[in-house]
């Protein structure tokens, strides 16, 4: 089994650099993220004593993608300028609750929900704050490779600033 620990470095990826151009679409995004994913495991919670093992996958798939199209409708009814940026990484939303819910058997859920909910939180607002404020003199900031790049340079600070080495996928072999 994966540790739900593992889970939000790639799959939160795209909708973290692709809606982070500016600091309100991070916001609006993890707003939806927070309040679906809540949302999907209060229901599955409902529904997972209710279900065999077989139906609790599909309850979920179909549960996720209702609350993501809802919130998507909601979007475009009342946040029309921030839909066309933010539509498609709503849908992503699905998939990460549907993954969650999967990998969420180690710990107990309410608590990887509210840890990943401001782990996310966290990483998309001050990556929206800061593409925000570099993009304005720099306008590959606000693209999304520029995104992948001070992604890149905030992990790279963190780990020098935390000590963390990074793995070497070159193991050395003893010498007789």
């Amino acid at each position: 089994m994966i540790k739900p620990a593992s889970w939000p470095r790639g799959l939160v990826l795209v909708p973290l650099v692709g809606a982070s151009d500016s600091l309100v679409n991070a916001l609006a995004l993890w707003i939806a993220w927070v309040l679906i994913s809540l949302a999907h495991g209060s229901a599955m919670t409902f529904l997972r004593t209710r279900l065999a093992a077989c139906q609790q996958l599909l309850a979920s798939i179909v549960l996720a993608a209702t609350m993501t199209a809802c919130a998507d409708l909601l979007a475009q009814a009342w946040l029309l300028e921030r839909h066309g940026a933010l539509s498609l990484y709503i849908g992503w939303v699905a998939l990460s609750c549907v993954t969650l819910e999967r990998l969420t058997v180690v710990e107990p859920r309410l608590l990887a929900h509210l840890r990943l909910a401001g782990q996310f939180g966290l990483l998309i607002t001050s990556l929206g704050a800061l593409r925000e404020m570099i993009g304005t003199s720099v306008p590959l900031a606000l693209l999304a490779p520029g995104g992948f790049i001070l992604l890149g340079l905030l992990l790279a600070a963190y780990q020098a600033w935390t000590g963390i080495k990074p793995r070497s996928t070159l193991e050395e072999t003893p010498r007789p």
